[in-house]
């Protein structure tokens, strides 16, 4: 019922921030039985809210491609932007969703967790040797040490929980996934190789959850956003090659 309630909401406020289309998430239960399996359509599980842009591809046709969309379920709500132009730019739309979407849900269920994520794709059309990790990131406790001996390609998924004695803040989660492959079709730039950095910092509560008054709701967002933020910036300033965020325009 609340998320019911937060898409209604949501549905009125979508397009003054550019979310003209949405889509409703839908899922198809199996239920297998020794006589027989029943298949059904399950009601339904939550709303996109989507914003698109016209983008020119390498063929030169103009279509219709995702900048970002909003995500209502009834255990989450999420941003996800695609075409990211800086966070003064994005957060200030973002906020105007997520501030009425949890002022609703706030009323009757705590929050879990807040939680930031980003991923940052490099593509080199370079000689191999410069996308040698060590050229590309720094040793950290967040990269797998055997990876600093690669030559070419390869993969360290890590994270860890940090304890939290500021109340009413339990933990925080840190987890960094480096990858570095080749891209493959039909991307236009297939066969050039590519460094794929995921960061993510979640900061959960104690049971049963921060229970947030209405009136407070947007500037508890607003302050565990900007916190939130400023983590993941310093995160990787940590992971990333000083000379290569130079030589970039990267943050260092």
């Amino acid at each position: 019922m609340v998320a019911k309630r937060v898409v209604r909401d949501i549905e009125g406020r979508a397009s003054d921030v550019g979310f003209f289309d949405k889509q409703p998430l839908q899922q198809i239960h199996f239920q297998f039985e020794s006589q027989n399996a029943d298949i059904r359509q399950t009601p339904i599980n939550g709303m996109l809210f989507q914003h698109n842009s016209l983008v020119r591809d390498a063929n030169g046709v103009v279509a219709p491609q995702l900048a970002k969309q909003f995500v209502v379920q009834p255990e989450q709500t999420v941003m996800q932007i695609q075409r990211y132009r800086g966070w003064d730019v994005e957060w200030p739309d973002a906020e105007k969703l997520f501030v009425p979407a949890l002022r609703i849900a706030s009323e009757v269920v705590p929050v879990a967790a807040f939680r930031l994520e980003y991923l940052n794709r490099f593509v080199f059309d370079g000689p191999v040797e410069e996308g040698n990790v060590n050229h590309l990131l720094q040793r950290s406790d967040f990269i797998a040490p055997h990876v600093f001996e690669a030559q070419d390609l390869f993969h360290s998924h890590t994270g860890r929980f940090d304890e939290i004695s500021l109340s009413p803040m339990k933990r925080r989660l840190t987890q960094v996934n480096a990858d570095l492959q080749i891209l493959s079709p039909p991307h236009p730039t297939a066969g050039n190789r590519t460094l794929s950095l995921m960061m993510a910092v979640e900061w959960q509560f104690g049971v049963p959850g921060l229970e947030v008054p209405p009136p407070e709701v947007e500037e508890v967002v607003s302050k565990y956003f900007s916190c939130l933020h400023d983590d993941i910036h310093a995160l990787f300033k940590k992971l990333v090659d000083s000379k290569f965020a130079s030589e970039n325009n990267l943050p260092q």
